[in-house]
Protein backbone atom coordinates (compact mmCIF):
# COMPACT_ATOMS: atom_id res chain seq x y z
CA UNK A 1 0.00 0.00 0.00
CA UNK A 2 1.00 3.34 -0.85
CA UNK A 3 0.49 6.05 2.24
CA UNK A 4 -0.12 9.89 2.13
CA UNK A 5 2.16 11.65 5.38
CA UNK A 6 0.21 14.21 6.84
CA UNK A 7 0.48 15.59 10.17
CA UNK A 8 2.44 12.51 11.22
CA UNK A 9 -0.33 10.26 10.21
CA UNK A 10 0.06 7.76 7.59
CA UNK A 11 -3.37 7.79 5.03
CA UNK A 12 -3.34 5.02 2.46
CA UNK A 13 -3.33 6.25 -0.60
CA UNK A 14 -6.37 3.63 -2.43
CA UNK A 15 -9.28 3.97 -1.11
CA UNK A 16 -12.70 2.25 -1.93
CA UNK A 17 -15.33 4.22 -3.11
CA UNK A 18 -19.13 3.18 -2.23
CA UNK A 19 -21.30 4.65 -4.42
CA UNK A 20 -23.82 3.90 -5.43
CA UNK A 21 -24.16 0.72 -3.76
CA UNK A 22 -26.62 0.24 -1.07
CA UNK A 23 -28.34 -2.67 1.22
CA UNK A 24 -26.43 -6.28 1.51
CA UNK A 25 -24.35 -5.37 -1.46
CA UNK A 26 -22.98 -2.86 0.03
CA UNK A 27 -22.02 -4.67 3.32
CA UNK A 28 -20.91 -7.30 1.36
CA UNK A 29 -18.41 -6.06 -0.60
CA UNK A 30 -17.10 -3.63 2.35
CA UNK A 31 -16.31 -6.53 4.17
CA UNK A 32 -14.29 -7.80 1.17
CA UNK A 33 -12.94 -5.02 1.03
CA UNK A 34 -11.56 -5.14 4.79
CA UNK A 35 -10.53 -9.04 4.29
CA UNK A 36 -8.53 -8.03 1.23
CA UNK A 37 -6.75 -5.17 2.97
CA UNK A 38 -8.51 -2.01 1.97
CA UNK A 39 -8.37 0.53 4.97
CA UNK A 40 -9.85 3.57 3.31
CA UNK A 41 -13.47 3.84 2.52
CA UNK A 42 -15.41 6.68 1.41
CA UNK A 43 -19.16 7.13 1.65
CA UNK A 44 -21.74 10.18 2.06
CA UNK A 45 -24.66 11.21 3.59
CA UNK A 46 -26.81 11.35 0.25
CA UNK A 47 -25.30 7.59 -0.81
CA UNK A 48 -28.03 5.92 1.62
CA UNK A 49 -25.37 3.59 2.60
CA UNK A 50 -23.33 4.07 5.33
CA UNK A 51 -25.49 2.42 7.75
CA UNK A 52 -24.22 -0.82 5.57
CA UNK A 53 -20.65 0.97 6.01
CA UNK A 54 -20.99 1.39 9.31
CA UNK A 55 -22.37 -2.19 10.18
CA UNK A 56 -19.48 -4.04 7.65
CA UNK A 57 -16.34 -2.31 9.64
CA UNK A 58 -18.13 -2.66 13.20
CA UNK A 59 -18.94 -6.19 12.50
CA UNK A 60 -14.99 -6.90 10.89
CA UNK A 61 -13.90 -6.30 14.85
CA UNK A 62 -10.59 -4.07 12.76
CA UNK A 63 -10.28 -1.16 15.24
CA UNK A 64 -11.72 1.83 14.44
CA UNK A 65 -8.35 3.89 14.25
CA UNK A 66 -7.35 1.37 11.55
CA UNK A 67 -9.26 2.84 9.30
CA UNK A 68 -9.42 5.79 7.45
CA UNK A 69 -13.01 6.89 6.87
CA UNK A 70 -14.64 9.46 4.97
CA UNK A 71 -18.28 11.13 4.59
CA UNK A 72 -19.36 14.15 3.28
CA UNK A 73 -22.57 16.67 3.73
CA UNK A 74 -24.57 19.29 2.44
CA UNK A 75 -25.37 17.59 -0.97
CA UNK A 76 -28.46 19.29 -1.71
CA UNK A 77 -28.47 21.83 1.35
CA UNK A 78 -25.16 23.37 2.81
CA UNK A 79 -27.11 25.92 5.53
CA UNK A 80 -25.44 25.13 9.29
CA UNK A 81 -27.91 23.63 10.32
CA UNK A 82 -28.34 20.81 7.91
CA UNK A 83 -24.73 20.13 8.00
CA UNK A 84 -24.94 19.40 11.44
CA UNK A 85 -27.94 17.60 11.64
CA UNK A 86 -26.81 15.62 8.11
CA UNK A 87 -23.44 14.69 10.17
CA UNK A 88 -24.76 13.80 13.78
CA UNK A 89 -27.21 11.25 11.45
CA UNK A 90 -24.15 10.18 9.57
CA UNK A 91 -22.04 9.23 12.77
CA UNK A 92 -25.09 7.03 14.11
CA UNK A 93 -24.89 5.61 11.33
CA UNK A 94 -21.47 4.54 10.71
CA UNK A 95 -21.52 3.34 14.44
CA UNK A 96 -18.93 5.76 15.14
CA UNK A 97 -17.72 8.91 17.33
CA UNK A 98 -15.83 10.41 14.56
CA UNK A 99 -15.09 10.65 10.85
CA UNK A 100 -11.38 11.06 9.74
CA UNK A 101 -12.47 13.21 6.99
CA UNK A 102 -15.77 15.41 6.51
CA UNK A 103 -16.03 17.03 2.97
CA UNK A 104 -18.82 19.55 2.13
CA UNK A 105 -20.13 17.49 -1.08
CA UNK A 106 -20.73 20.45 -3.85
CA UNK A 107 -20.91 23.98 -3.13
CA UNK A 108 -24.16 25.41 -3.56
CA UNK A 109 -24.24 29.25 -4.57
CA UNK A 110 -27.95 30.02 -2.32
CA UNK A 111 -25.67 29.46 0.75
CA UNK A 112 -22.87 31.34 1.79
CA UNK A 113 -19.74 29.29 1.34
CA UNK A 114 -18.36 30.91 4.94
CA UNK A 115 -21.32 29.35 6.84
CA UNK A 116 -20.62 25.88 4.96
CA UNK A 117 -17.42 26.13 5.41
CA UNK A 118 -17.89 27.82 8.90
CA UNK A 119 -20.16 24.40 10.59
CA UNK A 120 -17.64 22.01 8.71
CA UNK A 121 -15.02 23.30 11.07
CA UNK A 122 -17.14 23.84 14.23
CA UNK A 123 -17.34 20.23 13.62
CA UNK A 124 -13.86 19.82 13.03
CA UNK A 125 -13.11 21.28 16.30
CA UNK A 126 -15.28 19.58 18.48
CA UNK A 127 -13.19 16.56 17.48
CA UNK A 128 -15.73 14.39 15.56
CA UNK A 129 -13.78 14.92 12.58
CA UNK A 130 -9.72 14.82 12.39
CA UNK A 131 -10.10 16.83 8.61
CA UNK A 132 -12.03 18.70 6.95
CA UNK A 133 -12.49 18.95 2.59
CA UNK A 134 -14.06 19.93 -0.14
CA UNK A 135 -15.46 17.73 -3.39
CA UNK A 136 -16.04 18.76 -6.54
CA UNK A 137 -14.48 22.45 -6.11
CA UNK A 138 -12.80 24.58 -9.40
CA UNK A 139 -9.98 26.70 -9.07
CA UNK A 140 -11.75 29.94 -8.28
CA UNK A 141 -13.96 28.13 -5.24
CA UNK A 142 -11.00 26.68 -3.88
CA UNK A 143 -9.41 30.11 -3.88
CA UNK A 144 -12.27 31.59 -2.39
CA UNK A 145 -12.26 28.84 0.77
CA UNK A 146 -8.81 29.46 1.33
CA UNK A 147 -8.27 32.77 0.81
CA UNK A 148 -11.35 35.06 1.16
CA UNK A 149 -13.10 32.57 4.03
CA UNK A 150 -9.28 31.06 5.99
CA UNK A 151 -10.42 27.45 5.90
CA UNK A 152 -8.06 24.70 7.03
CA UNK A 153 -8.67 22.09 4.14
CA UNK A 154 -7.03 18.58 3.48
CA UNK A 155 -8.09 17.75 -0.06
CA UNK A 156 -10.78 18.04 -2.69
CA UNK A 157 -12.19 15.48 -4.03
CA UNK A 158 -13.09 15.65 -7.70
CA UNK A 159 -13.52 13.69 -11.17
CA UNK A 160 -10.04 12.33 -12.32
CA UNK A 161 -8.98 9.68 -14.55
CA UNK A 162 -7.41 8.83 -17.71
CA UNK A 163 -10.47 10.46 -19.87
CA UNK A 164 -10.42 13.73 -17.81
CA UNK A 165 -7.24 14.92 -17.22
CA UNK A 166 -7.05 18.29 -15.23
CA UNK A 167 -3.42 19.20 -14.60
CA UNK A 168 -4.39 22.74 -13.71
CA UNK A 169 -6.82 21.81 -11.37
CA UNK A 170 -4.51 19.21 -9.63
CA UNK A 171 -1.26 21.73 -9.57
CA UNK A 172 -3.50 24.55 -8.05
CA UNK A 173 -4.86 22.19 -5.07
CA UNK A 174 -1.93 21.28 -3.56
CA UNK A 175 -0.29 25.37 -4.49
CA UNK A 176 -3.00 25.72 -1.83
CA UNK A 177 -1.64 23.08 0.33
CA UNK A 178 -4.25 19.94 -0.77
CA UNK A 179 -4.30 16.69 -1.21
CA UNK A 180 -5.95 15.65 -4.45
CA UNK A 181 -8.81 12.71 -3.90
CA UNK A 182 -9.71 11.14 -7.38
CA UNK A 183 -13.20 10.10 -7.50
CA UNK A 184 -13.87 8.18 -10.18
CA UNK A 185 -11.07 6.64 -11.29
CA UNK A 186 -11.64 4.25 -13.96
CA UNK A 187 -14.18 6.64 -15.44
CA UNK A 188 -17.23 4.67 -13.85
CA UNK A 189 -16.39 1.47 -16.16
CA UNK A 190 -15.70 3.62 -19.37
CA UNK A 191 -11.98 2.30 -19.35
CA UNK A 192 -12.27 -1.08 -19.18
CA UNK A 193 -12.41 -1.97 -22.95
CA UNK A 194 -10.02 0.82 -23.73
CA UNK A 195 -7.59 -0.32 -26.75
CA UNK A 196 -4.90 1.89 -25.60
CA UNK A 197 -5.33 1.03 -21.97
CA UNK A 198 -5.42 -2.26 -22.33
CA UNK A 199 -1.65 -2.08 -24.89
CA UNK A 200 -0.02 -0.65 -21.80
CA UNK A 201 -1.46 -2.83 -19.20
CA UNK A 202 -0.43 -5.98 -21.74
CA UNK A 203 3.30 -4.56 -21.11
CA UNK A 204 3.12 -5.78 -17.14
CA UNK A 205 -0.08 -8.09 -17.19
CA UNK A 206 -2.41 -5.52 -15.64
CA UNK A 207 -6.24 -4.40 -17.39
CA UNK A 208 -7.00 -1.39 -18.64
CA UNK A 209 -8.79 -0.50 -14.79
CA UNK A 210 -5.19 -1.72 -12.92
CA UNK A 211 -3.21 0.93 -15.23
CA UNK A 212 -5.66 3.73 -14.67
CA UNK A 213 -5.28 3.08 -11.05
CA UNK A 214 -1.18 3.54 -11.44
CA UNK A 215 -1.58 6.39 -13.08
CA UNK A 216 -3.32 8.09 -10.14
CA UNK A 217 -0.76 6.55 -7.66
CA UNK A 218 2.15 7.88 -9.14
CA UNK A 219 1.38 11.19 -9.09
CA UNK A 220 2.29 12.82 -5.63
CA UNK A 221 -0.35 13.66 -2.64
CA UNK A 222 -3.02 11.96 -4.72
CA UNK A 223 -5.13 9.24 -2.98
CA UNK A 224 -7.94 7.47 -5.11
CA UNK A 225 -10.99 6.05 -4.67
CA UNK A 226 -12.14 3.01 -7.16
CA UNK A 227 -15.19 1.57 -6.56
CA UNK A 228 -15.92 -1.93 -7.74
CA UNK A 229 -19.09 -4.43 -6.87
CA UNK A 230 -17.24 -7.94 -7.46
CA UNK A 231 -14.51 -9.66 -5.41
CA UNK A 232 -12.54 -10.35 -8.49
CA UNK A 233 -12.98 -6.49 -9.09
CA UNK A 234 -11.80 -5.24 -5.26
CA UNK A 235 -8.67 -7.47 -5.71
CA UNK A 236 -7.97 -6.70 -9.31
CA UNK A 237 -8.15 -2.85 -7.78
CA UNK A 238 -5.67 -3.11 -5.01
CA UNK A 239 -2.95 -5.34 -6.66
CA UNK A 240 -1.17 -2.35 -8.51
CA UNK A 241 1.90 -1.93 -6.40
CA UNK A 242 3.92 -4.27 -8.22
CA UNK A 243 4.25 -2.48 -11.27
CA UNK A 244 5.12 1.38 -12.21
CA UNK A 245 4.26 3.13 -15.77
CA UNK A 246 7.19 4.85 -17.66
CA UNK A 247 7.03 7.81 -19.36
CA UNK A 248 5.99 5.96 -22.63
CA UNK A 249 3.02 5.10 -20.99
CA UNK A 250 2.55 8.62 -19.49
CA UNK A 251 2.64 10.18 -22.91
CA UNK A 252 0.48 7.27 -25.03
CA UNK A 253 -2.33 8.52 -21.76
CA UNK A 254 -2.02 12.10 -22.64
CA UNK A 255 -3.12 10.86 -25.84
CA UNK A 256 -6.16 9.77 -25.22
CA UNK A 257 -9.27 11.82 -25.65
CA UNK A 258 -10.36 14.10 -22.50
CA UNK A 259 -13.06 16.15 -20.67
CA UNK A 260 -15.04 12.83 -20.77
CA UNK A 261 -16.61 14.08 -17.68
CA UNK A 262 -19.16 11.80 -16.12
CA UNK A 263 -20.69 13.67 -13.28
CA UNK A 264 -22.77 16.18 -13.88
CA UNK A 265 -25.65 17.53 -11.40
CA UNK A 266 -27.83 20.07 -11.71
CA UNK A 267 -26.21 22.31 -9.95
CA UNK A 268 -22.58 21.99 -11.01
CA UNK A 269 -20.02 24.86 -11.05
CA UNK A 270 -18.78 26.03 -14.05
CA UNK A 271 -15.57 23.70 -14.84
CA UNK A 272 -12.25 24.69 -15.46
CA UNK A 273 -10.99 24.61 -19.02
CA UNK A 274 -8.60 21.57 -19.21
CA UNK A 275 -6.78 23.27 -22.10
Amino acid sequence: MKYILHNDHQIPALGLGTYPMQGKQCYYIVRTALDLGYRHFDTAESYNNEKSVGHAIYDSGIPRDQIFLTTKCGFLSATANNIHKEFSNSLDSLRTDYVDLLLYHWHHENTSMNESLGALEDIRKSGRTKYIGVGNFTISLMREAIQVHNADLFTNQFESHPLLRQPKLEDETHKLGMIVTAHSPVARGRIINNDLLKFIGDKYGKSPSQVAIRWQLDKPDTMLIPKSTRSVGLTENINVFDFCLDNEDRKLIESLPNNLRGSRPPFEPKWDSIK
